[in-house]
């Protein structure tokens, strides 16, 4: 039932798939040194090993906006200046975003108290052909790759001026146009397909790498394991970024392992990894360009674990109180107040720069214009309607087989026979068919 002229076009994808994968073997073992395997050092001394070296964490500067070494500064002000005005963009638009959902205008989000820096920074190392593919918390990632306040609300309400049109969950972001993947709610679901997407870049001489991002629960599912020792195994030009950020959802991280972390488990799996400050905006910037150069070099994945803290709940649908309570809170502070606030790190270190004056007073007054901005940008969303029903089924084949049309037909028997328990003011009156451009794939 699919189109001749589209299946004509994946045939010939798939006969191309064929022709490459005779050469697999080749292609996935030359890039390696096979002088490293079959050798093993013999002792007579009966020992178990218990332990491993304690990751260090990579901090570029500290809490003051002092620099440990000249070399980390590789941010110039305007990127920089870019970064900043992101963090505060985020935590300021996480602000309405959340009173949105209090007075039921949005019927979920995902706030990023404390983790702004990870995204933006990420995203401001690489380069602008690599692609990502997100868990849920990196709103600073895909504005940094063009998306604005105005375009995340669409895409959280899902109406006519979503992207999607409202198909992706409300936390869920992508434009492929964009180099945003499309993404799953479903934990680690993505990092086997980043390891696929990455060994095909490297199959086909690309310069250019995929970014995986998944929290460390992810690391408790099974395709955490295989996904990593596919990108491994393959040499996927996959850079893996571990937000470690103490809870995956009510869960603490010493109820999620008892190892040293996420990171090490990436040397277990034969891939450079680092631990890197996540409130370090210098640290998070150096570590992925370098993380960046070093999969080029090597063909094959790195691994990069961000230390951080989660400020807020998880979710609108979650109530950290009841887990984090005050006794709890009082054993994190230590931490918390050893990592800081990003924005405020950053913002000091420009001011030492010479490239803010009085920072802190910058940073509000962006925040405020921020926060006015977005309050404007509400009031629209509000007034857009939601995409016509019938394009729910729409968008995948170019044109529609058989069961997709007889499942519109019975969809619209059933709406005209009970128009009261479906109250469409709020839809659009006109379907969009076909709204995404079908490109021809290679």
């Amino acid at each position: 039932g699919i189109n001749a002229e589209y299946m004509g076009q994946e045939v010939g994808m798939i006969r191309n798939a064929i022709k490459k994968a005779f050469g697999m073997r080749a292609l996935s073992t030359t890039w390696k040194n096979m002088d490293n395997y079959y050798k093993y050092d013999y002792t007579n001394k009966m020992e178990f090993i218990d332990h491993t070296m304690r990751f260090p964490v990579f901090r570029a500067m500290d809490l003051e906006g002092n620099v440990f070494d000249k070399k980390y500064e590789i941010g110039d002000k305007e990127t920089l200046t870019k970064i900043l005005n992101m963090m505060v963009t985020h935590r300021e638009m996480d602000k309405v975003y959340l009173s949105l959902h209090r007075q039921g205008r949005i019927t979920f989000y995902m706030a990023t108290l404390f983790e702004e820096a990870i995204g933006p920074c990420i995203g401001a190392a690489i380069k602008p052909q690599d692609t990502g593919l997100l868990q849920y918390r990196e709103q600073g990632f895909i504005m940094w790759k063009g998306y604005t306040p105005r375009e995340i609300l669409h895409a959280v309400k899902g109406t006519t001026k979503d992207f999607n049109k409202g198909k992706c969950l409300v936390f869920i972001y992508a434009n492929p146009e964009r180099g945003i993947l499309p993404s799953s709610a479903l934990i680690g679901s993505k990092i086997g397909h980043a390891a696929g997407a990455g060994y095909a870049y490297r199959v086909n001489k690309e310069d250019k790498i995929i970014v995986n991002f998944f929290g460390e629960g992810a690391s408790s599912e099974g395709d955490f394991h295989a996904g990593l020792n596919f990108a491994s195994t393959l040499g996927s030009q996959t850079l893996f970024v571990c937000r470690n950020n103490g809870y995956a959802i009510s869960t603490p991280i010493y109820d999620q392992y008892a190892g040293d972390g996420i990171a090490p488990r990436g040397i277990g799996y034969g891939m450079p990894a680092i631990k890197v400050d996540g409130c370090d905006p210098l640290a998070i910037l150096y570590a992925t360009k370098q993380a960046r150069q070093m999969i080029m070099d090597r063909k094959g994945p790195v691994m990069i674990e961000t230390y951080s803290y989660r400020g807020g709940d998880h979710s609108t649908s979650d109530s950290s109180d009841a887990y984090r309570t005050k006794e709890v809170k009082a054993k994190l502070k230590p931490y918390i107040d050893s990592i800081g606030d990003p924005i405020i790190r950053l913002r000091k270190y420009m001011e030492k720069k010479g490239w803010l004056n009085n920072s802190e007073e910058y940073v509000t007054k962006f925040g405020e214009q921020v926060r006015a901005e977005c309050l404007e940008i509400a009031k629209e969303v509000d007034a857009t309607p939601h995409p016509h029903w019938k394009e729910m089924l729409e968008g995948v084949y170019k044109e529609n087989p058989w069961h997709i049309k007889e499942q519109h037909q019975e969809l619209e028997e059933h709406i005209n026979k009970h128009p009261e328990c479906f109250p469409l003011s709020s839809f659009s009156k006109q379907p969009t068919i076909h709204y995404h451009k079908l490109k021809k794939l290679s």
